[in-house]
């Protein structure tokens, strides 16, 4: 029997996430989140969030090799209905992904019955990978799961890393600038199988994933494409733009990188990362 894969991003979900403000136990309080929701729905991000989507996330899903899986993108009501609409449309004609609008104020709230429910008709936990809108996975990435957890098909429960992975981005509108990096169980395309079927893989921290899982890191070929920028939503940002372990690439030397894992990257304009206005 064929595993049942399912990716998840958090799509301007209104809840407990990455950011700093929301990462403590009150974290999704209604004070906290009612004072989040302006920022998060504003139209300047959306305008930006949206091209970092189209230009990255969307077309990893419509170019994996193995299409053979489910990607839910997880939003709140109180996303704008113009917008909501623009995301349902993008998202219309590609039949693995489920937009799931849910009020609950964390994914895994939002995320347990469904999970459920897959894991009931899989027969077993589904295995989970996570990406933000902001990033961009590889075309290879649904089959080099599938073929890794055959290594573990015998295990309740395990997690999977692509640490490989080229990243651009801008701060405060200087010039992009590309790199390429290599850390285990990175948020961005981590997978996992739960060993209890409704377990989101949100409950933990991506890098606590092999603390707690048999973890196997596969370093063949690019993982993900991630972007640093200002309209970043990772509290990893607030410590350390450009982290030690990146390693600077001229621009060409990037375009050549892409070539296998992200062949729909190669020639498009990534220069919406800059800030438009500085001050």
């Amino acid at each position: 029997m064929q595993d049942a894969i399912v990716g998840i991003c958090r799509f301007s979900f209104l809840g407990k996430c990455d950011w700093v403000e929301t990462r403590p136990k009150e974290g999704g309080s209604p004070e906290i989140l009612a004072a989040r929701a302006p920022m998060l729905y504003a139209e300047t991000r959306l305008i930006r969030r949206f091209k970092a989507f189209e230009t990255l996330c969307l077309p990893s899903i419509k170019a994996q090799t193995d299409p053979d899986f489910r990607f839910w993108i997880l939003t709140s009501p109180e996303m704008p209905g113009p917008w909501l609409e623009r995301l349902q449309d993008l998202c219309a004609e590609v039949p693995q992904i489920e937009i799931i609008v849910s009020d609950k104020r964390s994914p895994m709230e939002a995320l347990a019955k469904k999970l459920s429910a897959a894991a009931d008709e899989a027969g077993r936990p589904v295995i989970q990978f996570r990406v933000d809108d902001d990033d961009a996975f590889s075309r290879h990435h649904v089959a080099r799961i599938r073929r890794n957890a055959q290594r573990f098909s015998d295990l309740p429960g395990f997690g999977i890393s692509y640490p490989e992975g080229l990243i651009f981005g801008s701060y405060d509108g200087q010039p992009v600038s590309f790199w390429r990096g290599h850390q285990a169980f990175v948020g961005a395309g981590a997978a996992v199988r739960m060993r209890l079927p409704a377990r989101c893989i949100y409950a933990m921290n991506h890098f606590q994933l092999p603390k707690h899982f048999p973890a196997f890191t596969d370093v063949n070929g690019f993982g993900y494409v991630q972007t640093r920028w200002d309209e970043g939503d990772s509290a990893s940002v607030l410590r350390e733009q450009w982290p030690r372990w990146f390693r600077e690439v001229g621009a060409d030397d990037f375009q050549k990188l892409l070539a296998d894992d992200f062949p729909f990257l190669q020639g498009v304009n990534l220069s919406f990362v800059e800030k438009a206005e500085v001050g």
